[in-house]
């Protein structure tokens, strides 16, 4: 008996960039923009884990903009300054 074995899923950002866990993105929540991780990769969404005070949700790729680790950091010094 042999088992079948879904292929990979395989998403890309708004600018069609592909996504993979870990990977630092930007998405809309509550008519604002926060930054965080891809943290599971569904085969229709992608589940995403806020750096801030947000829990994990739900989002279609689509809604997604990944971004590099210079990006995010130059972005987490600057609102820890102005703290």
């Amino acid at each position: 008996m042999t088992t079948k074995s879904k292929p990979p899923v395989q998403h890309s950002d708004l600018f069609g960039q592909p996504l993979e866990i870990g990977d630092c993105v930007v998405y809309p929540r509550s008519n604002s923009m926060h930054v965080g991780t891809v943290a599971k990769i569904n085969p229709k969404m992608v589940g995403v884990k806020g750096i801030e005070s947000w829990g994990n949700c739900n989002k279609y790729p689509q809604e997604l903009v990944k971004v590099s680790g210079a990006e995010v950091t130059m972005y987490l010094l600057k609102k820890m300054h102005k703290t």
